[in-house]
This record gives C-alpha cells, sequence and structure tokens, in this order.
C-alpha cells in the first residue's frame, strides 16, 4: 500500500501521537491505495479522505476519528445521566453490542459507559441527534430522537410502514433499553397527519392514525392478520375500514416501463385475481382500462426477464399463454395459464412457473434482465472448465477419448486412471469423502484418490441449491467446514458462494444432486424445496425453517431430507465380503431387529443397511460411521474454533481414527469405539472420545 504525502510536505509534516497506538501516526492528506483500501482501526470503515496512519505497522485512522482523543468524555442524548468515556476497545471480553443499531463489531473505538454497560460503536456516537418535540403520545409514550444521518447503521424496518429504513430517521432509546424492543421511524411515517380523509372511505369519515391495529379474533382472516401487520393504520371504526401505510402513500396512477398504458388505482375493498400473478387480492387493485387488467400493486413492477436457478434459459413474464395448463417445475401444483406466468421461450423448452415461484429469495438474485439482453451472455457460464490442468496421456476407446493420466491443480503429482479392480475398504475420495469406485484417479505416489466425475468437476458452477454463482474450492483437513445444505461437517472439495459477504458452501454429495430426484425408496419423482420445517419420512427429524428438502410430486406425505437424500445406497461392513444395501423398511420377525455391529435393538420403521446374502443388518450410522466425510487421520488442531469449542478439557490435539478395536474405551462413556472415533495424537496420552461423546469432556 502506498501512501501519497506530497501535498503534506510541502505544507510541513504533522505528526500525531495517538493514545490507541504506540507510534506517532503521520498526517496523509491524500491516500493512494495499490494494493488493497486500507481500514480505519476506529470506526472500522474503509480510509477515504484525510487520515493518520504509521506505514510500519500499517495502522490508519480516519481524520476525525484521531481527533476523538481531544474529546476523551462525551456528554450524548442517547445517555444523559453519565459521561461516555472514548476507549481504543471493548472493555468486554467477547464480543459486545452497540446499544443504538446493536451490531456487534470486532474491533474498534468505543464510547463506553461503565457504570450502566452503555456502549456507543464511534459512528454511532457521531450522528447529529436531537430529542423530537412534541411527538403526539397517541402513537409512542416516549420521547423519540430525531437523527438526520442515520447512515444504514439501524439495520432495520421502520415499524410505521414495515418497509426498511432510508433516510432521516425517529428512534425510540427508552424501548429497546427497557425491554430490548426497537421503535423507529422513517421521517415521513413519524410526521403523518393524525386524521386524513381518503377516497377509500366513500362516507367521508375521517381516518384515524393508529399506532397497530385493532385487536381482532385469533381466527381473524382480514388483510391485515392475513399479512400479519404490525404496523401503522388508519382506521374507521364506523365502516371497519383500516389501511396500512402502503394504502395510504399508494399514488392514484403509476406509469410503468413494462407496459404501454397507466394503471388507475380503485380506491374500493373488493376481491379480485391478480392478472399478473394468478393469485387473489382482497384490497385496492390497480386497472389498466385499456386492456382490461387488474393487478396488485407490487405486480406492476414484476420484471420482464429474470434468471433463475432451477433452469439453464431466462425465462419471461407473461399474463397469458395459449397452451393448456401446465405444472410449475418449482412447486409442481397447476399453473393457470389465463394468468401470469414466467416461462421460457426457447422454441424446444417449455419450462413454466408461478410468478411467485420464480421470483422468490431462494432462487432468484433479485437482478432483472434488460429486454435486449442476448441470451448466449446471460447463460455463457462455461461449466466444461475443470481443474484438469493437463492431460498427460489419453487412450481412445472406439469414438470416446478418455485421459488416463492427468495433473490436476488440487494434487502435485500426476493421477492415473483406474477401470476396474478390487478397492481398498478404507479407500475415500478425496474430493468427495466417499468410498473410492471405478472409475478413478489415484496418485502412485502418495495415497490421492479422485472419482472420475469428482476430477472433472466444473470450476464454476450454477446451482438449484443457491441464487448465486459457485466455485469449487478445496478444504484444508484441520478445518471443518459445515455444509450450508446437509448440515454435515465434511472434508474435500466444496462449491462456495462467488457473491461478496455470502457464506454458502456446499459439499460435493450435496452439489451432485438436481432439482429433482428419483430415490428408490419412493415410487414417484421427488422436487426440491426450500425453507423446509415438515418431518423427514426417513429419520422422523422435524426439519429447520431455513432447511431444503425432497417432497413427493404427487404430493403423497413423503419427504426426505439433504442428509438422508445423500445417504450412499450402498457401503461396506469390514465382517462382511458383501457391499451392503440402503433399506428403508423392515417386514423380518421383531426378533430379528437387532443391530450386528453394536448389538442394540433397530427401529424396523429407521432406514438402515442390509446383506441378503449374509443377513446382516446395521443401523445406518453403525455403517457409515459418526463422521462419515472428514478425512481419517486427519488432526483436530488446537486454536481452531471448533477445538475451543467441543475440546476445552484436553489439552492435546485429536486425530480421526477408524476400525480402533484395539483402541482404549471412550473416556466418556466407557464403551470400545467400533467406528470412527477421535483419539489423542500424543500415543502416551492413551486418551480416545466418541464423536458424540465430544460435548460432555466440556463439563
Amino acid at each position: 500500500m502506498d501512501l501519497t504525502l506530497s501535498e503534506t510536505k510541502k505544507m510541513g509534516e504533522m505528526e500525531l501521537q495517538h493514545f490507541s497506538h504506540h507510534h506517532p501516526l503521520l498526517f496523509i492528506q491524500h491516500q493512494s491505495v495499490t494494493d488493497e483500501a486500507a481500514q480505519c482501526f476506529g470506526c472500522e470503515e474503509l480510509i477515504d479522505g484525510p487520515s493518520y496512519g504509521c506505514n510500519d505497522c500499517k495502522y490508519y485512522l480516519h481524520k476525525r476519528c484521531a481527533e476523538l482523543e481531544l474529546t476523551p468524555h462525551l456528554n450524548h442524548p442517547f445517555h444523559p445521566q453519565h459521561l461516555l468515556t472514548l476507549l481504543p476497545k471493548s472493555p468486554y471480553k467477547g464480543r459486545w453490542r452497540c446499544d443504538f443499531c446493536r451490531r456487534p463489531p470486532s474491533s474498534g473505538f468505543v464510547y463506553h459507559c461503565d457504570p450502566c454497560k452503555f456502549d456507543l460503536h464511534i459512528n454511532c456516537a457521531l450522528l447529529q441527534s436531537s430529542i423530537a418535540p412534541n411527538f403526539p403520545t397517541s402513537l409512542h409514550q416516549h420521547p423519540l430522537f430525531f437523527i438526520q444521518d442515520h447512515n444504514d447503521e439501524v439495520n432495520r424496518d421502520c415499524s410505521g410502514c414495515m418497509k426498511p429504513l432510508s433516510g432521516p430517521i425517529y428512534y425510540c432509546l427508552d424501548c429497546y433499553l427497557s425491554d430490548k424492543r426497537c421503535f423507529i421511524l422513517h421521517k415521513q411515517c413519524a410526521e403523518l397527519p393524525l386524521e386524513i380523509n381518503h377516497p377509500y372511505d366513500r362516507r367521508k369519515h375521517p381516518l384515524t392514525l393508529l399506532p397497530k391495529p385493532p385487536t381482532h379474533l385469533h381466527n381473524c382472516s382480514c388483510y391485515l392478520c392475513k399479512i400479519q401487520w404490525e404496523g401503522f393504520v388508519y382506521s374507521c371504526s364506523f365502516c371497519k375500514i383500516e389501511l396500512t401505510l402502503d394504502d395510504f402513500f399508494s399514488p392514484q396512477t403509476i406509469t410503468n416501463a413494462s407496459h404501454e398504458h397507466p394503471w388507475m388505482l380503485l380506491s374500493r375493498q373488493m376481491s379480485f385475481i391478480c392478472d399478473f400473478c394468478g393469485t387473489t387480492g382482497d384490497r385496492t387493485p390497480y386497472l389498466c382500462a385499456t386492456c382490461n387488467l387488474l393487478v396488485h400493486k407490487n405486480c406492476i413492477s414484476l420484471p420482464q426477464n429474470i434468471m433463475i436457478t432451477r433452469h439453464h434459459h431466462v425465462i419471461s413474464h407473461s399474463y397469458s399463454l395459449t397452451q393448456l395448463d401446465e405444472l410449475c417445475r418449482i412447486c409442481y401444483e397447476e399453473v393457470d395459464t389465463r394468468y401470469g406466468s414466467y416461462h421460457c421461450s426457447a422454441s424446444d423448452c417449455n419450462y413454466i412457473a408461478h410468478v411467485h415461484c420464480a421470483t422468490d429469495k431462494a432462487v432468484w438474485d433479485g437482478k432483472s434482465i434488460p429486454e435486449d439482453y442476448d441470451e448466449r451472455s446471460m447463460v455463457a457460464l462455461d461449466e466444461s472448465i475443470n481443474w484438469i490442468t493437463d492431460v498427460v496421456e489419453q487412450m481412445s476407446f472406439g469414438e470416446n477419448t478418455v485421459a488416463v493420466e492427468i495433473k490436476h491443480a488440487y494434487h502435485d503429482h500426476n493421477l492415473r486412471l483406474t477401470f476396474s479392480g478390487e478397492m481398498n475398504d478404507d479407500g475415500q475420495c478425496d474430493g468427495c469423502m466417499r468410498p473410492i469406485s471405478t472409475p478413478f484417479y489415484s496418485c502412485e505416489q502418495c495415497k490421492f484418490f479422485l472419482h472420475k466425475e469428482c476430477a472433472e468437476l466444473s470450476r464454476k458452477k450454477r446451482h438449484p441449491f443457491h441464487k448465486h454463482v459457485l466455485m469449487l474450492k478445496k478444504s484444508k483437513t484441520s478445518v471443518y467446514p459445515l455444509c450450508s445444505s446437509c448440515r454435515r461437517l465434511y472434508h474435500g472439495f466444496s462449491y462456495k458462494c462467488d457473491d461478496k459477504g455470502c457464506a454458502f458452501e456446499c459439499d460435493i454429495r450435496c452439489i451432485l444432486l438436481s432439482d429433482t430426484l428419483e430415490h428408490p425408496s419412493h415410487e414417484h419423482l421427488l422436487f426440491l424445496i426450500h425453507n423446509f420445517s415438515a418431518k423427514c419420512s426417513a429419520c422422523r427429524r422435524n426439519g429447520n425453517p431455513w432447511d431444503m428438502a425432497y417432497r413427493c410430486t404427487k404430493r403423497c406425505d413423503f419427504t426426505l431430507d439433504l442428509q438422508c437424500a445423500t445417504l450412499p445406497l450402498t457401503t461396506w461392513y469390514k465382517h462382511d465380503r458383501h457391499p451392503l444395501t440402503l433399506t428403508c423398511r423392515d417386514d423380518s420377525d421383531p426378533s430379528q431387529h437387532y443391530c450386528d455391529l453394536c448389538e442394540h435393538e433397530r427401529d424396523p420403521n429407521d432406514w438402515f443397511y442390509y446383506c441378503a446374502e449374509c443377513d446382516n443388518t446395521l443401523h445406518s450410522k453403525c455403517a457409515l460411521g459418526d463422521l462419515p466425510f472428514l478425512q481419517i487421520g486427519s488432526n483436530l488442531q488446537i486454536g481452531s474454533n471448533l477445538y475451543k469449542y467441543f475440546f476445552l478439557n484436553h489439552p492435546h490435539p485429536f486425530t480421526i481414527v477408524k476400525n480402533i478395536w484395539d483402541c482404549p474405551p471412550c473416556k466418556v462413556c466407557g464403551e470400545v469405539c467400533n467406528e470412527q472415533a477421535l483419539q489423542c495424537k500424543k500415543s502416551e496420552c492413551n486418551f480416545s472420545v466418541h464423536w458424540n461423546c465430544r460435548y460432555r469432556l466440556r463439563l
């Protein structure tokens, strides 16, 4: 990073011995960045404009942050009872939250009140704020602060209109400090008239502004209850009319580039079917009198062309199609083509989806495609480019040419292809961590294996699980990443989101799935759903609201979570020379419902692995182990977050081991580990623990 000091030198150099740093800081009038932008250690934002800096330590402060030491104590309106003291870092051991914006910084200056444990970010402490006089007590009982330049520090929704905050705001600190609730208003919402006459109410009664809807019955199906409205309303108790602020702010006429005629607001309560999305409405629609169309206000701005994760072409919005009713390819329910939908215009493609399915945040990134788009440029993501950097040798088999020796970016030595032969039971693919099977590439110098399909994985990929482009990465064996799809720890390759600020990552077993699944456990095709919270038909666990799963397209009561959907159909058991097959139901005699490995009873409704020739039956967990997708022999490093969280009471690193009948019993439960376990790397320590017993080491 190069710092330009020419103008400063002309005026004479300035130095500051700041209390937050042990070296003098040099004044920098203009900063030129060649490598990466410098970050202010005071407010944790990028340096822009005049600053102070220490080149040796790469320590920089905005000029305004550096000069805060001139006011080490602050009488702030957010906390008038005590002075706030400027500190170079938080006085707490762990992470802390600002009492204004409630965001937890990792470091940076803080204004702190020790008796009250009250803290403010630097940016929040410097906000221009003042008490808002004469705010109506009918709307809120506490005084509010008017904040002119909150700079998006408060990342919340307005308590009045329920929309994201922007511009000047009104803020109640008393509500947060007393019961941790936020009451925040846009300036325009805080300054609304308390009574209005609105064309919606044809009886011309004045509508009164209320801070929340009147109390309704618990089973009320009115518009406000259906959308769970919690914001301000304009209400007329005589007419039983209630308007949200969205209704109040709705313009009488809307013009939109996607439609050639203006839209006129019908200021009356009426039931209708929206011609743009095909769903019902019971409020105030917009009318195109020329086309005789009724639409929701939000549907007027629907993008004409979008790209979603579920389809490889651009899909376009249409409010009238000539073909017969079809199934939505996202939710697999009927699409009424008399109303709006998204469809693929490619001549050989009949893809169609409901408007709300196609524009769901899980499948669409929110970007519209311009009208003059080039189809080739929009879908041009070359998924054929992989990490095979060189083909050393290849062979021809009829019309097909196969690379039999390659160089791969994720391994130092050449890899040769194996077509057939006996497999080593302990062999794992270093890409997907599944047991190795032909065809696969292997290294002759070290124990490194890659399935052929894993070696040929593309560098970039679009996938139905995520709305952004994913990049192929290789995880470190000392790190234990968690798959965002199936919630399992894994090693090997993964696809990580290429979008800044998004932490999505997916292991290879999940990435090989698609938006539909044919599984031998069910007779019908299954389709992918997001935000799954029902019970899995295989393991009978309830899903979390943010999870994904597969459901039956015929609406059978059958669901598979991703952990069960990715269970291998066959696996090996060290005391059986045949592969074990994943089996979904056991109708044998109840006296036979035992696992041949752990010798505990099995639930006949739980999936298990079975060898028909040897009559061996194992729990799926016993057959696969507790850590089926971690690298055998890898170490859990001291200092990693996972080690600190799970193993506080043991000082040495652990190694993942397998088939360890002769190892010490588990330190927690006392039983001998029969598959995978964690064993102390120091042999003289003689310490072993089951993965599922690791939590109890912290007690």
